[in-house]
C-alpha cells in the first residue's frame, strides 16, 4: 500500500477531548473531577453512546424528569479499598419502575397460566359429559331391545301355563333389578371419580396458589435485599449521575462546532479525504471505510458514520463501513506487519548519524523523508 498525503485529513477532536468535556460537565453539575482523568475516562467508556436522533433525544430529556429518562444511569465511584473500578447502576426511580414492570409481567404470566388451566379443565369436563351421555344412550338402547324381546316371547307363550308365565316374569324382574343395580353402581363410580377429580383440582389449585405466593414472596424479598444493598452502597460509595452527557459528549465527533471548533465532523472529513483522491478510486474508497481507535468502540458509532456517509456520498456509490474486533490495536497490528517486511530498515528508516548529517546540509524534515520514500522500491510502499 501507499499513503496518499494529499488525502490525509486531521480532525482535532479525539478521545482525550471527549474525556475533558465529560470532566467539565461532571464538575459543573456535581463534584470536582478535574484531577480524576482515569476515573472519568472509565465512566466515558462504560456509559457513553452515539445516538442517531440527537435533537429529538434532547427534547425528550427536557420534557422528562431527571432520573426517569431511559438513558439515566449512575456511575459508582471506586473507593480503592474494596473496589478499584467503577460500576454502573440504574437510578432509584428507574429501578422502581423496572421492578413494577417485572411484577406486572409476572402477574400477566400467572393469569395466562390460570386461563390455560381453566380451559383444559373445561375441555376435560365436556369430554367426560359426552362420554356419559353416550353410555346412557347405549344402556337405554339395551333396555329397549330387552323389553321388545320379552314382549315377543310373551305373545308367543300367551296360551302357556301360568306357572311358566310367572317364572318368566320373575326372571325379567330380576334382570331389570340387576341392570338397575349395575347402572346405579356406575353412576356412583362416576360421582366418586368426579369428587376425586374435584379434590385433585382443589389440591392442584392450592399448590398453584402456594407457588404464586412463594414467587411473590421471593420477589418481595429480592426487592428488599436490593433496596438494602443500594442504601448501603449509597452510604458507602459516591455516585455520579449521568444523563444527557452520555450521548451529548460523543456528539462532538460529528458536530465539532458545538464546542467552538470551525471544522466538519468525522463524516465530512472522510468525504473530503475521498474526494481529494482520483475519481477512479473513489467508489472503492466509499466501499472500504475502516474505523480504528478507541472512539470506534463507542456503541452506535459505526452505524452513525455509515448513516452520515450515505447522506453525503454520491447516490451511485455503495457505502460500507468496517469495524474490526479490536479497533484499538488494529492499526498497531498493521504497522507491525509493515515493519517486518524486508527492506523496511533501508528505505523507511533513518539512523541518527544520517539524520544529523542531512540536517547540517540544510535539508528540512519533509525533504529527508521524501528522498527516502521516493527512493524506496514500489512494492514496499
Amino acid at each position: 500500500g501507499e499513503a496518499l498525503t494529499k488525502a490525509i485529513r486531521r480532525l482535532n477532536v479525539g478521545g482525550k477531548v471527549l474525556t475533558n468535556l465529560l470532566k467539565e460537565a461532571v464538575t459543573y453539575r456535581q463534584w470536582n473531577m478535574m484531577d480524576e482523568y482515569h476515573i472519568v475516562n472509565d465512566a466515558k467508556e462504560q456509559l457513553c453512546f452515539v445516538t442517531h436522533q440527537f435533537d429529538k433525544e434532547m427534547k425528550r430529556a427536557r420534557a422528562t424528569r431527571k432520573g426517569l429518562r431511559w438513558f439515566d444511569r449512575e456511575y459508582l465511584l471506586p473507593d480503592f479499598v474494596n473496589t478499584f473500578q467503577g460500576s454502573v447502576r440504574l437510578p432509584e426511580p428507574l429501578q422502581r419502575k423496572k421492578e413494577m414492570e417485572e411484577m406486572q409481567d409476572m402477574k400477566r404470566e400467572l393469569e395466562r397460566l390460570q386461563e390455560e388451566k381453566e380451559k383444559r379443565e373445561l375441555a376435560e369436563e365436556a369430554k367426560d359429559l359426552v362420554a356419559n351421555m353416550l353410555q346412557q344412550e347405549e344402556e337405554e338402547q339395551d333396555g329397549k331391545d330387552a323389553r321388545d324381546g320379552s314382549a315377543a316371547s310373551d305373545s308367543k307363550d300367551k296360551e302357556g301355563r301360568k306357572t311358566s308365565k310367572h317364572r318368566k316374569k320373575s326372571k325379567k324382574e330380576k334382570k331389570k333389578m340387576k341392570r338397575r343395580r349395575k347402572h346405579d353402581n356406575k353412576e356412583d363410580g362416576a360421582n366418586n371419580d368426579g369428587d376425586d377429580d374435584a379434590r385433585t383440582d382443589e389440591s392442584g389449585s392450592d399448590s398453584d396458589e402456594e407457588t404464586e405466593q412463594q414467587r411473590l414472596q421471593r420477589l418481595k424479598a429480592m426487592r428488599d435485599a436490593e433496596r438494602k444493598r443500594r442504601e448501603k452502597e449509597s452510604l458507602d460509595r459516591q455516585a455520579l449521575a449521568m444523563s444527557v452527557e452520555r450521548f451529548a459528549v460523543p456528539e462532538v465527533l460529528f458536530r465539532p462546532s458545538d464546542i467552538g471548533l470551525d471544522c466538519g465532523g468525522v463524516a465530512e472529513a472522510i468525504v473530503e479525504s475521498i474526494e481529494s483522491c482520483e475519481p477512479m478510486v473513489r467508489a472503492a474508497m466509499y466501499h472500504n471505510v475502516l474505523l480504528v481507535g478507541g472512539n470506534a468502540k463507542i456503541p452506535g458509532f459505526q452505524e452513525r458514520v455509515e448513516s452520515e456517509l450515505r447522506k453525503l456520498a454520491p447516490t451511485n456509490y455503495a457505502v460500507r463501513v468496517y469495524l474490526p474486533e479490536d479497533p484499538v490495536s488494529y492499526a498497531w497490528e498493521g504497522a507491525q506487519q509493515f515493519v517486518r517486511r524486508p527492506g523496511f530498515q533501508e528505505h523507511f528508516s533513518v539512523d541518527r548519524l544520517s539524520w544529523e548529517t542531512m540536517k547540517k546540509k540544510g535539508k528540512t524534515q519533509q525533504e529527508i523523508w521524501e528522498k527516502r520514500m521516493y527512493n524506496s522500491p514500489h512494492e514496499l510502499r
